[in-house]
Formats: structure tokens, sequence, C-alpha cells
């Protein structure tokens, strides 16, 4: 598995402070680093996945491993899990096409036995290093491994130590390591619209930047005389961003740390310009302790209404198997550029032809849903067109392509085990959406591409902080890099572009009528903006303190709005929330993520206008997430009344205005 990187081709004018002189990486067998405290990383912290599956009695798996400078892999450690029955097994590791270990598994039936894998002598090339992991299993007398292609050997809560010691920065193109855990970014107490734009910017630029590594970004007020505290640990690093009339990038000292912070200043296009040099292909030519960037361009991006898989990042899929055998591409809409909807797919690939004694079936479905099937033949290869319903389309959609086989002879060793290959010139085609489907979270942060408006209703530090790591959070949805741009709350209401706003004082401008709303009277509406125009509410008697996050579609733009009532607290702590599990950011899937106080957030979801029960009277599905709001509202709330109906909508302007509380 290869970890992705985002790549951007930009035009630029560059004027470096100091002559430069540039070298090209030099790929080598790294040698073992100088000793020193070892390092060990999460496989997560390294952007890959938190388990390692192989199939079947031989398999392989590559990875692709980002290496700080100063270090060198040493090795993989893990818990591994075997399948019962066999014999004997072992691991053999390579590198560049070269042998560099073989370890023997623990003998089965084991689970969560502690496992050591060789890595030195690894090739490290341009920060990273590439190792391929094959697993031999070999059965217990009378076994057949044929049965265990839909076992295997797992690897649990891998890491990868390093020798040596992170090395520091002394220049500008060194100040971003190959692993990043930790980012802040500081500004001025009160900063002006081109500092609050440039922190936003430069959170989802850092976090593209990392692709599947999860970066943490903090935002905090740049101390009196301008000196910043010393970052923690040695993957963490400083950015300050402020206003000045020089456009320039530099390094400066932090006291106590030998780790500098990088100064960003400038004003207008010339801070968002010093911004993009940090994560641009442009860092690499600044080898010098301070540099001015020029004009640098946004990255191109693909907007067209097809793709091919290679596009979307898809490249050639296999698998092999025995009677049956999958391969799933995932169809990223990020990846587009845009939401769409009314997809299609043409699906071109390859299948081992069934024996003359047997017989195949294809089939694609998403989830549940198969949505398209034809017979194997004797060609071995296909060109179907598969329609994907608009209900079925989510951020990501899986299309799971089957292969099946049935008759001939189950004789272990006998059994020909089939291939499926999908090719990477298969198509994608869909209309762009202003409006859905996809809807609520699933929309995002498609809905807010190429670029979109983000601010906040009292223009605080806090609220700044809080636009940050929501930015962070969209941009962990995918690689492809947002544009964010700062704007007042009263521009965000009056414009017609995709926009973030922040509302922790509870109070949205009258254009801004997300779904789940509150009156003066603690009654709750949840309905869906486009919808039928008609509420469901539940009323508690009075009102009551939480914190929502709504996305969600609304005048042919996607908006996300996190608002809270008198308790800003109830709003970090929902992004504490998000933030604290890897993975929560992408499992959100309702309109709506509720937060009342001491209460867990729970997601809510309105009747979307493409729901057929959203015309005819209110679904259970309303009813039940207002009972939910109620169930979690009424500990400490005197339960007024609890009333489960449909009134036709107010305008947002006659509404009772929104207060703190």
């Amino acid at each position: 598995m290869t970890m992705p990187v985002l790549r951007r081709a930009c035009g630029f004018a560059l004027t470096l402070a100091t002559t430069l002189m540039v070298a090209a990486p030099i790929a080598h067998a790294q040698d073992p680093a100088p000793p020193g405290d070892r390092t060990s990383l999460t496989s997560r912290t390294l952007g890959q996945g938190e388990q390692l599956t192989f199939r079947g009695n031989q398999d392989r798996i590559t990875l692709t491993v980002p290496v700080p400078q100063g270090l060198s892999p040493a090795e993989l450690t893990a818990n591994v899990d075997l399948p019962a029955n066999i014999a004997r097994g072992w691991i053999d590791v390579e590198s560049a096409g070269r042998a560099i270990g073989r370890i023997d598994l623990p003998p089965a039936p084991a689970t969560s036995e502690p496992l050591t894998i060789p890595l030195a002598g690894a090739l490290v090339e341009r920060n990273s290093t590439t190792v391929t992991l094959r697993v031999t299993l070999l059965p217990l007398d009378a076994i057949c491994p044929d049965t265990w292609f839909d076992q295997g050997t797992v690897l649990r809560d891998v890491a990868i130590a390093f020798d040596g010691e992170p090395a520091v920065p002394s220049v500008v193109a060194d100040f971003l390591p190959p692993v990043l855990e930790q980012l802040t970014i500081y500004v001025p107490g009160s900063p002006n619209d081109a500092e609050r734009g440039g922190a936003v910017e430069l959170a989802a630029a850092v976090v593209a930047h990392y692709g599947t590594q999860p970066v943490s970004v903090d935002v905090r007020e740049l101390p009196p005389q301008n000196v910043v505290p010393a970052p923690d640990p040695a993957f963490s690093r400083s950015i300050v961003v402020e206003r000045g009339e020089n456009a320039r990038t530099e390094l400066v000292p932090e006291p106590g740390s030998p780790i500098p912070a990088l100064r960003l200043t400038g004003d207008g296009d010339a801070l968002t310009d010093q911004i993009r040099l940090v994560t641009t292909q442009v860092a690499a030519i600044a080898v010098s302790s301070s540099a001015v960037a020029g004009s640098l361009d946004d990255a191109p991006r693909l907007t067209s209404d097809s793709a091919t898989f290679t596009d979307l990042g898809i490249g050639e899929l296999s698998a092999t198997s025995h009677g049956s055998v999958t391969v799933s591409p995932i169809l990223d809409q990020t990846r587009i550029g845009h939401a769409a909807r009314d997809v299609g797919v043409r699906l071109q690939g390859s299948y081992t032809p069934p024996p003359g004694d047997t017989s195949g079936l294809l089939t694609v479905s998403v989830g549940d849903d198969q949505l398209a099937s034809w017979p194997a033949d004797a060609s071995g290869s296909f060109d179907q067109w598969v329609t994907i319903p608009n209900g079925d389309l989510q951020r990501a959609t899986a299309l799971d392509v089957t292969y099946r086989t049935a008759g001939g002879t189950n004789q272990c060793g006998i059994e020909q085990p089939v291939t499926l290959t999908v090719l990477p010139q298969s198509h994608v085609e869909g209309t762009p959406t202003t409006s859905g489907p996809p809807y609520g979270f699933q929309s995002m942060p498609q809905a807010l591409e190429p670029n979109f408006e983000i601010g906040s209703t009292t223009g605080e530090l806090a609220d700044l902080r809080r636009a940050v790591r929501i930015v962070a959070g969209l941009q962990s949805l995918t690689t492809v890099r947002l544009v964010p741009a700062w704007a007042s709350a009263e521009d965000i209401a009056s414009s017609d572009r995709p926009a973030v706003l922040v509302a922790s004082n509870g109070t949205l401008p009258d254009s801004i009528d997300p779904p789940l709303t509150e009156d003066a009277n603690g009654t709750f509406s949840l309905t869906y903006p486009a919808g039928d125009g008609s509420d469901s509410t539940v009323t508690l008697g009075q009102q009551t303190q939480y914190a929502a996050l709504q996305a969600y579609w609304a005048s042919g733009r996607g908006m996300f709005v996190a608002s809270s009532t008198a308790t800003p607290g109830e709003l970090d702590r929902t992004l504490d929330w998000l933030d604290a599990v890897p993975g929560r950011w992408s499992g959100l899937s309702g309109d709506v993520l509720f937060t009342a106080q001491d209460r867990d957030p729970v997601e809510l979801t309105a009747d979307h206008p493409a729901d057929p029960a959203a015309a005819a009277g209110m679904s259970t599905g309303v009813v039940a997430a207002l009972a939910a709001v109620a169930a979690l509202l009424v500990i400490g709330v005197v339960f007024a009344v609890v009333a489960a109906t449909r009134r036709p909508r107010q305008h947002p302007g006659a509404e009772p205005p929104r207060t703190d509380g």
C-alpha cells in the first residue's frame, strides 16, 4: 500500500534571500544511523492502516513508509494472529528487489503473539522506504490450504522503530519533516482577516500535504516579544503567521529547543504566497534559512463530469482466490472536485474463464444492493456499464465487483484458483449537484470544493481556533487540498459560495437556516432545507445548552455550520470528541452532530427531498431523531411539553432571535 502524497504543479516567481545551491536527492541503501535513542512510530502515525492482513497460505504486502531525516528503519513490531492447522510459517522481507531478512512465525494456534521483523538495510529514497513482506504458511498433514483464502495472517498494533536522532531543520525546505504529529499555528491576539485567512489556509495545506497521516492542528496567541514556546516532541512544528509590510518566510530560533519555528509574514496575497511556499514543491529549492515567495497559483484539480479510475487515484485492482473473489474500487467524490449524482461506471477488466465443467457469474453491488450481474464466458474479459442509485452515493462509495464459480471438484490442489482484475481505464460519469445527494456530512468536503468561504460570528481568536480545527477535520477526508478564504459572517450570509460558519455565541444571520433550530420557547425543529417546507418539532418548554455541527445544502451551495448556545465549551468538547478517535470525522453520516451538556455527541438525520417519506408526514427517522434530542436534554430539565407535530416553517427572519442562552 502506498501513502498518498499531494503533489502540485505551480507556476511561480521565487526570489531567495541568499544564494542557493540545489542538490538532487540520492537513493541509497541506508547505513545504520549513529547510536541514539530508538524512535518508534505507530503505523497510523505513519499514514498506514491499523493492521496488515495476508490472505491464504502465500501472500505479500508492500509498504511505503516515511523515514525522518537522521533516522534509519530498524524493525517492524506487531502482534500476530495465525490461522489454525499450520505446521510452520515465515515472513520474508525485501527492499528494492533484494532480501534483507526472514523470520519464523510462532507455532499455531497463535493469537496476539509479539513479532519483530527486521528492516535494517532497507533502501531509503526521498525520505521514504518501500519494503515487501511475503508470508508463507505450510499446513499440517491432511489440511488443505485452499480454505485459508478467507482467513490469513493478521499483524495488529503495527509500529516501525527507527535508529538515530531526528535531524534539526536548518533551511526552509527541511522545516516540515516526513512525519508530522502536531502543528501549532501562532497568530496575534487580535488577528486581522489576512492572518485569519492565512491560518485556515495553512491548516488545510499542511494536512493535505501529509495525506493519510493524522496531523493535529492547533491555534494559539502569539506571546509577548513574539517568543514562541518550544514544541514538545520531535515531530511537532510551530509556525507564526502575522501581517507585515515585507513578505518573508524564515526560520527563527526557539528558546530552549533545537527546533526553530517558521515565521510567515506578508499581507493579503503576499501572505498567502508564503503559506503555499511551505507545502509546495517550491519549498524543495528553498535551501536557506529564509526565502520570499512570489505568485504561487492554485494547484490544478479535476472538475470534469467524467474521470478514469486513474484520475481518481485507483490503479489496477486484482485478487485471486478459490470459488469467489472480490475487488472493491472506491469512488471518491472529493477527487472529482465536486459533489455528483446520477453516477454511472464503465467497468473494464478480466477474469479467469471458467473451465468446461464449471460456470461463473459476475456481480456488482454497493453494500447489500446488487446493481448488475452477468454470466462469465470463455472470453475472460468484461466491459459493462453500471448505474449507481443516488441513494447509495456517499463521499466514498465502495463498488464491490465479485466473480463466483460453481461446479467442478473441491479436491485439495485440484480446484483452479480464479483471478479477477479491474483495469484503471474504467471510468466514472456523473452530474454535478448543488442540492444532493449525497446529503449531510457525506456531502463534505466535496460540497465545498473547489473554493469556499469560512468565518465566524464573533471574530474572536477562540473562534479562529475552532475554524482551523474544522478545516483540518474536513481536509483529513481528502488528499485534494481545500482552499478556504476568510470572510465575515455578513458576507457569508449574502454569498452564494459554499461556506463554513462558526457561531459559538449561538447567533446566526437570518439567512443561515440549518436543519436543527431551537426557538425561545425551547422548541427544537428538524427539517432539511429545500424539503417540503414543513418542520418536525419537539418542545421542551425552556431553552437548553447544546452545541451542533450541521452539514447541508442550501440555495445551491454546501454549508457547514458549527454553533453552540451560551456555552462555547460544548462546541470545543464536540471537536475534541471528533479528534479523539481516528475515523470519527470520516464516519459521520447524518446531517447534525448534536451535543447536549455533559452528554456524548449523537448524530441526527432529517428527511431529505429524495426520501418519499418526506412528502407523506413525519417519518419515523425524524421522530426518532427528535426523541433522541429530548432524551439527551431531559436530564436536569423540567420537561414541560413533548410534542411531535408538523407545522409550516416560518421564514427565518420571522423566528424569535437566537440568543446566548
